[in-house]
């Protein structure tokens, strides 16, 4: 029985001491792995540098650019309202103008042609209008 305990020490041993090998050999493969993983990302991360700062370059540019757009918006809203305005005013002027001088205009015609009337029906003719 001492011999059996000695054989079965012997190969736990043998069998420990191989999978220590095998964790060895595993951890050598991932120990490379991860250096090769650190590479990449290395080389990605200076790839993506450029990138990024013309990604900065170009988002600052468009913000330039919108807040000009914004700019120019406010002021065709400014001459749109300007126009309108102006054209209100055109539309007010004409309605007072018509209000105030029709209705002399009109007088004066009609007392024109009451004067062309009486002008015709004194030297023998008669005029109608």
């Amino acid at each position: 029985m001492e011999t059996f305990r000695t054989v079965v020490e012997l190969v736990a041993m043998i069998s420990a001491s191989a999978l220590c090998i095998y964790l060895i050999v595993v951890l050598v493969r991932l120990r490379e792995l991860l250096i090769l993983m650190k590479k990449d990302l290395s080389d990605l991360g200076e790839k993506a540098r450029p990138v990024l700062d013309n990604m900065h370059f170009i988002t600052d540019r468009l913000r330039s650019v919108s807040e000009k757009i914004d700019d120019q918006v406010g002021l065709v809203k400014g001459s749109i309202e300007s126009v309108k305005e102006a054209a209100d005013n055109l539309v007010s002027l004409e309605r007072r103008l018509q209000e105030n001088i029709e209705e002399p205009v009109m007088r004066l015609a009609a007392i024109l042609g009451a004067i062309v009337n009486r002008v015709a029906a004194f030297f023998g003719g008669t005029r109608t209008t």
